[in-house]
């Protein structure tokens, strides 16, 4: 003889639920659905709808083994790739490293954008226009998917990426490579001298003593630092020291004049490093 059916049996130890409790229970479950989730709780948010990123990794400040070490770029955590997330691979592309020097094509008729991610739906945190230069900071990547899938784009110093070279997506190439900028010193006051110290800081250990006329070598970007005061980390060849080149490397003040203060380097123009160089020859 089979069982009876109880609508309104219930036991669950025993796996016995009713017909008539299991309907309260969802008239219940859904009077809570249509209510506002309490402010204890967490709650779950589209980070593109976000003004800023919700959890940054750690940033990792470049060490001097970073940045001598190309072979350690993959692993350099410092490079943010930004928001939103776009597959994209590593490349080698011409003769890109990090530290290289790039310039902006002369005949390109648009602004190249600085955005803050490898991906081109990221912030816009600045413009180039035809013959700016700056440095690169890490590998280049190519973008596998998307409206721009081909594209190579290349993190630069002190952050933002850029678009190299987009004919891949019938695009134009952006960059080429350029040697590092050359500045000369044209401060001549009263015999003082041009400092060369070990720091950006204003009062760190003096390395070199520069006059008016030597050329240095810009070593990466120029920082701003109190009172509008430009400081550049630069490289000085001062001759030969057993067969070898010797350098020395430290950060000069290129302009004061926002603090009051002088004018110190002017950067050397192209056409003119290039008339130097055949003039040696």
């Amino acid at each position: 003889m089979s069982p009876s059916f109880d609508s309104t049996a219930w036991v669950p130890e025993q796996h016995v639920y009713g017909l008539l409790p299991l309907l309260m229970c969802r008239e219940v479950i859904r009077e809570e659905l249509t209510l506002p989730p309490p402010d204890d709780r967490l709650k779950a948010v589209d980070s593109k709808h976000c003004e800023s990123q919700i959890f940054k990794p750690p940033r990792k400040e470049p060490s001097t083994k970073d940045l001598d070490d190309e072979d350690e770029d993959d692993a350099c955590s410092y490079i943010s790739e930004g928001e939103p997330c776009e597959r994209s691979d590593v490349v080698s592309w011409g003769k890109s490293r990090r530290g290289s020097w790039w310039r902006v094509r002369s005949n390109l008729r648009e602004d190249l954008i600085v955005r803050s991610g490898v991906s081109l739906s990221s912030v816009e945190i600045g413009r180039c226009v035809a013959g700016d230069l700056f440095q690169q900071k890490g590998k280049p990547r190519m973008l596998i998917s998307g409206k721009g899938h081909g594209c190579i784009r290349m993190p630069i110093q002190p952050s933002g990426w850029v678009t190299a070279d987009a004919s891949r997506a019938g695009g134009p190439q952006y960059l080429i490579r350029t040697h590092a900028p050359q500045w000369r010193a044209i401060y001549e006051a009263g015999g003082k001298d041009i400092l060369v110290r070990t720091t950006v800081e204003l009062d760190s250990e003096v390395v070199a003593i520069l006059s008016c006329g030597d050329i240095v070598e810009q070593a990466g970007p120029i920082t701003t630092i109190i009172e509008g005061v430009e400081r550049m980390p630069i490289v000085v060849k001062s001759g030969r020291q057993n067969g070898d080149s010797h350098k020395i490397v430290g950060w000069v003040t290129t302009d004061a004049s926002a603090a009051d203060g002088p004018v110190f380097f002017k950067l050397i123009q192209e056409v003119e490093m290039n008339h130097q160089k055949r003039g040696r020859r």
